[in-house]
């Protein structure tokens, strides 16, 4: 009979550096509000080393138990893999947040030292793609771009590859088709909406990260979740996604030669200039097609005042004018 190790209770301080480390979230399955549990790697109960810790929620560590039959069992490297790598993630994200709260602050008001001791730290730990973010938000591109390359060629994981290069440096182009692939694929599920956009945003494909941020967007609301649609539409807006639909619809309407739609569009859009351009080249449609308010326009556009106040009268009155 196998002796039964004895288990020492984890320390409190190093159980809250390990949940915080984590986020409180599974390193494997990685499913934000799920019950976690801190996992011994090695399996033994007694060993409270940080490094022989990780988060998992009950379900992962389930298969951390598995013994015989068809399934594989998630053993100790695998976990280690996922953890260093959930780590890194979650270290990159507060980078992140961190910078953009210096960065809506008042510039001149920014403590240089105390930027420059985060980036020392982040340095003398060898968190080089939470260096390249913090050089990012700084400004400092030069700099980004050097702890960009050293924590790709420090062995960055596949998703903080396509995270450096897709998002932050805005060079999808420079990302491996594979790792593009294998990333996007994390999402077939279809239950991460909101995820899903921004790693198609990170890769230019911004009409169906616009899609994606609606689904998540209205589920949220299905499910009165208020806090997290109001995030996500803020974020929509400040992605500037209504302006790619506008020109979307833009492009398809001069396509298929709808002139409504096309001046609709650029006046939602704001581009004076090409919507005078458009219906002064469209004048002879315009003027025999019986629409006031497309004809009210062009004499806008002509800078016939008369001819526009006596338009816009009889769209008042629900008639042409003689």
């Amino acid at each position: 009979m196998t002796r039964k190790k004895k288990r020492t209770p984890i320390p409190t301080d190093v159980a809250a550096q390990v949940l915080f480390l984590s986020d409180r979230t599974c390193c494997v399955c990685r499913t934000k509000g799920k019950p976690v549990q801190i996992h011994h790697v090695d399996e033994d109960p007694s060993n409270n080393l940080s490094s022989n810790l990780s988060t998992l929620c009950f379900d992962c560590h389930r298969e951390t138990q598995i013994r015989g039959g068809f399934d594989r069992k998630l053993d100790a490297d695998q976990v280690i893999l996922y953890r260093n790598d959930w780590l890194r993630i979650v270290a990159t994200e507060r980078a992140t947040s961190e910078a953009k709260r210096e960065k809506r602050s008042d510039r001149d008001a920014l403590d240089v030292e105390l930027i420059t001791s985060i980036a020392e730290i982040y340095r003398e730990t060898k968190q080089f793609d939470s260096l390249a973010v913090h050089y990012d938000v700084i400004g400092n591109k030069e700099l980004r771009d050097k702890y960009v390359e050293q924590a790709i060629s420090g062995g960055a994981s596949a998703d903080t590859i396509f995270y450096l290069r897709g998002s932050l440096q805005q060079r999808p182009d420079l990302v491996p088709e594979e790792i593009i692939d294998d990333h996007l694929a994390e999402f077939s599920d279809g239950d991460d909406h909101e995820q899903h956009a921004r790693a198609l945003l990170a890769i230019g494909r911004r009409l169906e990260a616009a899609q994606k941020y609606i689904q998540g967007i209205n589920d949220s609301l299905q499910n009165e979740n208020w806090f997290s649609a109001a995030f996500y539409i803020r974020e929509f807006t400040e992605e500037k996604l209504i302006e790619d639909l506008l020109k979307a619809a833009y492009r398809e309407s001069t396509d298929q030669g709808e002139t409504w739609w096309q001046v609709r569009a650029l006046e939602e859009l704001g581009w004076a200039a090409e919507l005078k351009e458009l219906l002064l080249r469209k004048k002879d449609e315009i003027e025999i097609s019986g629409n006031l308010s497309l004809m009210e326009l062009l004499a806008e556009a002509q800078g016939d005042r008369a001819l526009s106040n006596s338009l816009r009268k009889a769209i008042a009155r629900g008639s042409i004018p003689e």
